[in-house]
């Protein structure tokens, strides 16, 4: 009977003990995503379509990524992935040039009519044209290589639908198609996303709006992302705002996260209070 006492009482205590190491872990905040849109070469200083001082949101996510290495526990990167003869390229309209912006129509499929006679249009689509950029297996595709990287990171491509652009890393423009993402950030419980990358007025912008509209609590860092058009910023800022995105720049993201430390650790306290009760109890202390 004394040797079955000690031996439950060992197995109590490494329990308790367990517990206890495992409270002193830094914390990874498993509800935390890190979303970098589109930091690619195409939108890098030489690239095709590059966004003024777009090599300057790579320093700024990079450090995000050191500085709260235990706090973000899924890193997403998305990649523009376009055809040759995508319809978003303003070489594949006679006449026209980047940054003009034309109508596009689509049945109630989501196809392209390319012949209004023969196809019933159920929705139309403004689209802006650009250069060929980010075709699929192009150097410009590829991301830029002072970013940082690790072998668990996610990436997630949008694009590839020939007929129809992506801007948002979730679906297409016209919401007749998605992406992987969501069930990702559901799969690994995430309930808040960090938004970052290129470009701030366009997909950084539709990403996060869509993040938002699906239930995610949504903070888009400033310094860590560069519009294609600057004067288009403030109303952009202040449709996400509206929304309730958080627009902030990454020296106030240590509030959000010491916040969320702070909480957990209060948890984890917690439970070491109930281990200890339950030890005492169960051993008759």
């Amino acid at each position: 009977m004394t040797y079955m006492w000690i031996n439950a009482k060992d197995d109590v205590t490494k329990w308790f003990w367990t517990l206890v190491i495992l409270s002193v872990t830094p914390p990874v905040f498993s509800n935390t995503a890190l979303l970098i849109i589109d930091v690619q070469n195409c939108f890098l200083p030489g690239g095709s379509l590059a966004v003024t001082n777009g090599d300057h949101v790579i320093p700024v996510i990079n450090d995000i990524r050191r500085k709260y290495e235990n706090q973000i526990s899924l890193t997403v990167l998305s990649q523009d992935w376009h055809c040759q003869d995508h319809v978003s390229f303003a070489s594949q309209h006679a006449g026209k040039q980047p940054l003009e912006t034309i109508t596009l129509d689509y049945d109630r499929n989501g196809h392209l009519c390319s012949n209004k006679t023969t196809c019933q249009v159920e929705y139309s689509l403004n689209q802006t044209l650009w250069p060929d950029h980010c075709v699929i297996n192009s150097t410009g595709a590829e991301f830029g290589s002072r970013l940082d990287h690790k072998t668990d990171d996610v990436i997630v491509r949008k694009g590839y639908h020939c007929e129809i652009d992506s801007y948002s890393a979730f679906f297409d423009n016209g919401g007749f198609t998605k992406t992987e993402l969501e069930d990702i950030l559901n799969a690994h419980n995430i309930t808040t996303v960090i938004v970052t990358g290129l470009a701030l007025d366009f997909c950084v912008y539709y990403t996060s709006k869509d993040a938002k509209k699906l239930g995610f609590d949504v903070y888009m860092i400033k310094d860590a992302s560069r519009p294609v058009i600057q004067q288009n910023v403030p109303t952009v800022i202040k449709d996400l705002e509206s929304l309730g995105v958080h627009v902030i720049d990454s020296s106030s993201l240590v509030n959000f996260i010491s916040s969320s430390s702070a909480a957990t650790t209060c948890l984890t306290m917690s439970y070491i209070y109930i281990s200890l009760l339950l030890t005492v109890l169960y051993l008759g202390i």
